[in-house]
């Protein structure tokens, strides 16, 4: 069973969805488990990219304390950089 995702997890994915709509990118799926978020769809076109972690590791992510080499080291499936200047730490 997967945890549930925290108030904090859905505002930290919808901030990155709005970055990537911001950033004129298609959509990502965040997938957790059994469970999905689909952030910064719009006009229609499907997402380009799936990044596959554990809750946890997401919420991390999101919050911005992982590093380029880091983030691509993450299960993804498609192409992951236009990404990783949206999730990287400086």
């Amino acid at each position: 069973m997967t945890a549930a995702a925290s108030p904090e997890f859905e505002e930290l994915a919808a901030d990155l969805g709005q970055r990537i709509i911001a950033a004129e990118l298609r959509g990502l799926v965040l997938r957790f488990g059994d469970e999905t978020r689909i952030v910064g769809v719009a006009d229609r076109m499907p997402p380009a990219a799936t990044l596959e972690a554990p809750l946890e590791e997401l919420q991390v992510v999101l919050s911005g304390q992982r590093g380029a080499e880091e983030l691509r080291a993450l299960r993804w499936i498609g192409n992951p950089e236009p990404y990783i200047a949206l999730l990287a730490s400086s």
